[in-house]
């Protein structure tokens, strides 16, 4: 390698290097001042396909990141919060979402990157606030694109006069079909490789500026990009359910098609685009600026392609669930398995939160399955497959308050917000003490076992103030799940009184049961299992409060 090549790589290299970097500062600081309007935005799709492609262009403006968009949503599907028909819509708005990403490097200002670099990383290093923080660092991303940019562009300079590697670049020209359709598989393999489409179309706007390759190779190299970036979403399906793998089957095939409609055409194509280009760009005869070209056919490309699919979407669900049909196999397990929790989504602090709540919540409601099932078991006697669900219940909870505490400390290991760190930690208090809540009810359920098990019952006084406990704390784990998922503090105020009276009737029922003792003959097991049941249920109680709690910390 000569000189001149060995400097050329390294310029290159270090501008898409500092390049992929800047996208994803970019990325994570726009994530992070979005913060949960980003979750409110994807929740916001129905089954309105139009709002659902709004959605996808909108998320994807945010994060820049069209697989980003496309792995997230993914994760939804795979956790059963979002329809295949839904996410559909969403993958081909997020396809036009990604455009804006070429019409950023278009602005001229790409010798201002270092500049920009430079004022944002103060306010990065040096912000106090978490927004200022942030809005530096997206700021940062931003300058590090346009500087990447320029330090490629400098470096594709010295080609023009390299005559083997222009002889070698000569062959992919996509001046004729075999060229085109060479062109397009280059790209495929070089924006799977290099995992972004942004980065790899900077490669081929600094190419196109410095006229080594012409606009028809550019359109070629930028077909292939569209197919070769899929590959992001396709790996993120490993592991993941059939659903999750016929959303990146759409998305493969949404611009497969695409691509596979423009090669047939890619004549008329190329005709077409430089006339729309002319007409854009109000320049009728002048050279190209291929910069702004690319742009302009990249967005045309999926506007179009969105356009024309978008009255058969649901012929492309059918499509894609008939290349991937359910399998008989395919049943659920009594184990438990999180429905909300997908390490997909942990890119993104705000959402993944979210989810967890979501789980929380979930665990809470498996609390109110418990008591009804042990309230059963108080009225109607024993009942081996109700007892067997409350003891799985509390199995259950084991498990999602582990995997609760592993899926929210893992968005900890990175740098995040202070906002961030307290909702996860308060997270993983509220699925710790939904979990205690099963233990005790669980325990209430043990302790009348032994009674039964003795061949001894409760009086009818005793067993009335037991069932009537059971009601209270189903009632008030109802009432914690309500103020849980308003998340707010005024609320706790409320949790708190009425915590207080479930213990004051408790400790009513174990003065009055203890009163009973002085004038009846009690067996002494019954007299230690109603005591047993009345402390589980006030335990109970009083791990509920600690949920409610947390929304003070």
């Amino acid at each position: 390698m000569t000189a001149q090549a060995a400097e050329m790589t390294q310029t290159v290299l270090g501008g898409l290097g500092i390049f992929l970097l800047g996208m994803k500062l970019l990325s994570d600081g726009t994530q992070a001042l979005a913060g949960s309007k980003l979750n409110k935005l994807i929740c916001a799709v129905t089954d309105n396909r139009l709002l659902a492609i709004i959605v996808g262009v909108l998320v994807t403006g945010i994060i820049q990141s069209s697989s980003a968009t496309t792995v997230m949503v993914i994760g939804f599907v795979n956790s059963g919060l979002m329809t295949l028909m839904q996410a559909i819509g969403v993958i081909f708005g997020a396809n036009i979402g990604t455009t804006m990403s070429m019409w950023i490097l278009t602005l001229n200002i790409s010798k201002y990157g270092a500049l920009v670099i430079g004022v944002s990383a103060m306010v990065y290093l040096f912000a106090k606030k978490d927004r200022t923080h942030y809005i530096g660092m997206a700021v940062l991303g931003l300058g590090m694109l346009f500087f990447g940019l320029e330090l490629m562009s400098d470096g594709f300079k010295p080609i023009r006069s390299m005559d083997a590697t222009m002889r070698f670049i000569t062959q992919f020209e996509a001046t004729s079909t075999s060229g085109f359709i060479k062109s397009v598989l280059v790209g495929v393999v070089a924006t799977a490789v290099i995992q972004s489409s942004t980065a790899f179309i900077g490669i081929v706007m600094s190419l196109a500026a410095n006229s080594v390759i012409g606009f028809e190779t550019s359109i070629a190299l930028i077909m292939g990009s569209n197919i070769g970036t899929t590959i992001t979403a396709a790996l993120a399906c490993i592991g993941a359910s059939r659903n999750a793998f016929r959303a990146a089957l759409a998305h493969s095939l949404f611009n497969i098609i695409g691509v596979l409609f423009v090669v047939m055409i890619h004549t008329n194509f190329i005709y077409v685009s430089e006339k729309l280009v002319r007409w854009i760009s109000a320049n009728p005869s002048g050279q190209l600026n291929l910069m702004l070209a690319i742009a302009i056919v990249h967005t045309t490309f999926n506007v179009g392609c969105t356009i024309l699919l978008f009255p058969v979407m649901g012929l492309f669900a059918k499509v894609v669930t008939w290349m991937l049909p359910v399998r008989k196999e395919e049943a659920k397990s009594e184990r438990y398995k999180p429905q909300f929790l997908d390490k997909r989504l942990l890119n993104s602090a705000p959402v993944a939160l979210e989810q967890a709540k979501k789980e929380i919540l979930r665990m809470g409601s498996f609390c109110i399955e418990m008591c009804d099932d042990l309230q059963r078991i108080f009225v109607e006697g024993r009942n081996s497959a109700v007892e067997e669900a409350v003891f799985r219940g509390e199995e259950n909870l084991d498990v999602a308050q582990m995997e609760i505490a592993e899926y929210v400390s893992s968005l900890l290991h990175d740098t995040v917000s202070h906002e961030v760190a307290v909702a996860a930690r308060r997270e993983i208090k509220q699925a710790d003490e939904f979990e205690s809540v099963s233990d005790h009810i669980r325990n209430a359920l043990k302790a009348y076992l032994k009674i039964r098990n003795a061949g001894e019952e409760l009086t009818d006084v005793a067993m009335a103030e037991v069932k009537d406990l059971c009601v209270q704390v189903r009632g008030y784990c109802v009432q914690i799940i309500d103020i849980v998922k308003e998340g707010g503090k005024a609320r706790v105020a409320e949790a708190t009184v009425r915590n207080k009276e479930i213990d004051t009737v408790a400790k009513h029922y174990r003065d009055c049961h203890m009163q009973r003792l002085a004038v009846t003959c009690t067996a002494p097991v019954k007299s230690l299992v109603y005591s047993d049941i009345v402390i589980a249920f006030r335990r109970a109680n009083d791990h509920l409060l600690n949920v409610a709690e947390t929304l003070q910390g």
